[in-house]
């Protein structure tokens, strides 16, 4: 019975990845663009912006989330304590990448399939179960990256960072930075969001954790991309892999112009795998100073912002 059960399901999810493009597709078609052309075209009129922090924060979660408000408690943590670490920044961390309208796997009418599936990830009780999760995920960082798709699934994925930080203060025409934390796919999900939201004239960094990404074109409009692996992460070198415009016979692909104009910077910053409780997040795994792995990171991710800080 279970394995007619993990059949079925396994045909579902394939189904879901084929059909992937199809949801932003659809979505542009139906009212995106109509959505986009307000959001980004008749933006608001300026708000007081006394309340406005410094500099915003966006954290963008990895392949294995099923909505922006279902953080595993290791990323919340870790959240909590940057916060504290920078307290004239203000941390977002409400949008969920994978989505072109922000719609969290457990909000939509195939809810019966990722309520099930994310409890038993949770139970333990089905050991390969968070695969299912990360490859419908993952198909969307495909689509992300794909010049034929990404555009569609990239406008609303900025169009949602957009509308959060406003919801939590930032004022439009205050080019106030914003630094998106890309952790996994997340990474690339920062890039392609991050060349609309420059386009507005906002000044967007990435800042990518054991990051997967191809050479997007947001590449040409950050300000800089620092890239944050740790030692023990091969999971990561699957980017430099799976995109030839990240290869090294690529010298004119955004990535290339990037790493020639000194805008792309990458860090070994421990002894982190991808992953669990000895990845970036982990709280019970050190490094060779005695810090444990989500502190390290945290310091790295605090640094980088303190330096964009004193710079501007």
């Amino acid at each position: 019975m279970i394995g007619w059960t993990l059949g079925i399901l396994f045909l579902l999810l394939l189904l879901f990845v084929l059909l992937s493009p199809l949801e932003s597709l659809r979505w542009w078609a139906d009212r995106g663009e109509r959505e986009v052309r307000q959001t980004f075209e008749l933006l608001p009129p300026e708000a007081d912006a006394e309340d406005q922090a410094g500099r915003y924060v966006v954290y963008l979660s990895g392949v294995g989330v099923v909505g922006g408000d279902r953080l595993s408690a290791r990323e919340e943590a870790w959240l909590e304590a940057l916060q504290e670490d920078l307290p004239e920044v203000r941390v977002v961390s409400d949008v969920f990448p994978y989505a072109v309208d922000n719609r969290g796997l457990l909000q939509r009418t195939t809810v019966w399939l990722w309520s099930r599936l994310d409890r038993w990830r949770r139970a333990g009780s089905i050991k390969f179960v968070p695969l299912l999760i990360n490859i419908r995920n993952i198909a969307k960082v495909l689509v992300s990256a794909d010049p034929r798709y990404g555009p569609t699934l990239n406008i609303g994925l900025a169009q949602e960072i957009w509308w959060s930080l406003q919801r939590h203060g930032y004022v439009p025409g205050t080019n106030t930075p914003v630094t998106i934390v890309g952790f996994s796919g997340g990474g690339q999900m920062a890039l392609g969001a991050g060349w609309f939201l420059s386009g507005l004239g906002v000044p967007v960094s990435v800042i990518s954790v054991g990051g997967i990404f191809g050479d997007d074109p947001g590449l040409d409009r950050i300000s800089h991309l620092w890239h944050l692996r740790g030692g023990k992460d091969h999971i990561q070198h699957l980017g430099t892999i799976a995109f030839p415009g990240r290869w090294a016979t690529a010298p004119l692909s955004p990535w290339g112009r990037a790493k020639r104009e000194g805008r792309i910077t990458t860090r070994v910053i421990g002894p982190m795998k991808h992953d669990g409780p000895r990845g970036y997040f982990g709280r019970r795994a050190f490094g060779a100073d005695g810090r444990n792995h989500s502190d390290l990171t945290r310091a790295a991710v605090s640094d980088i912002i303190r330096t964009m800080a004193a710079q501007s």
